[in-house]
């Protein structure tokens, strides 16, 4: 399996996101999350494509804070490092929706459960006893956090969830919606052309959602929108949806 994620100096990571790819246990929970989601219910990918991504958008988002000078409550709680923080994230983005495996309805509570004995077998090399612990509880904080039932307690946890709508582009947004049915589902879904994450002027993230038409609206508000709220990266965040590419406009800018 290919995990593009970029490490930089963080050796623990490498060494942890590598232990990953070669795990097959988390392996088959991928599968089996998507013969759920997809096979069975006919919904959109909650497998390792999903979980790639949503690890990659995390670290992105963890990065740009810590640039801004905010700091991990990992570090600030239990006196570890950024890169630390850096490891909970990428777990958690790659972990958050195994318990699709089981079933979809309280998904985020079947996830803690399987990743929970996932963790002690990945961690037992990288950290001490107890710093497997706090590790683990964080990354366990993160994933069930994602759900919006749950309110992100850490800037960890709130990367997580945020990054969880951002797996939107070209077809891949978070709504479910049954494969080929006509719906504002599938027709919003098919409207977001690209997302982009960058350095923000007056706040530390800007997040730009690219629309090849109006219908993706409904993606912005119904979801990522309703991700960030609550998330505790609103002070920190600037998302901006444009339409570009056609010509039906009916909305020309939607910014928060």
């Amino acid at each position: 399996m290919v995990l593009n994620i970029p490490f930089g100096k963080n050796k623990k990571l490498r060494g942890i996101v590598e232990a990953v790819k070669k795990d097959k246990e988390i392996l088959q929970y991928w599968e089996s999350a998507n013969v759920i989601a997809v096979d069975r219910m006919k919904i959109n990918d909650h497998g390792k494509v999903h979980a790639a991504i949503v690890a990659n958008i995390a670290l992105r988002l963890l990065r740009l804070l810590m640039k801004a000078g905010l700091e991990p409550n990992i570090v600030k709680d239990h006196d570890m490092k950024r890169e630390d923080a850096e490891v909970v994230v990428v777990l958690a983005g790659l972990l958050h929706d195994i318990g699709h495996a089981v079933h979809r309805k309280n998904h985020a509570s079947f996830s803690i459960v399987l990743a929970a004995d996932v963790l002690d077998r990945l961690l037992k090399n990288f950290y001490s006893r107890t710093e497997r612990i706090i590790i683990k509880n964080e990354v366990l904080h993160a994933i069930i956090s994602h759900h919006v039932e749950y309110k992100p307690l850490t800037l960890e946890a709130g990367c997580v969830r945020v990054a969880d709508s951002l797996d939107a582009k070209e077809g891949r947004a978070r709504i479910p919606f049954e494969l080929g049915r006509i719906s504002i589902h599938s027709v919003s879904a098919m409207a977001i052309k690209d997302i982009k994450i960058r350095k923000g002027q007056a706040v530390p993230i800007a997040i730009e959602i690219i629309m090849k038409n109006s219908a993706g609206i409904f993606q912005v508000d119904e979801l990522i929108k309703a991700k960030l709220k609550g998330s505790g990266l609103e002070d920190y965040i600037e998302l901006r949806a444009t339409i570009k590419g056609e010509e039906e406009k009916i909305v020309k800018e939607f910014k928060l």
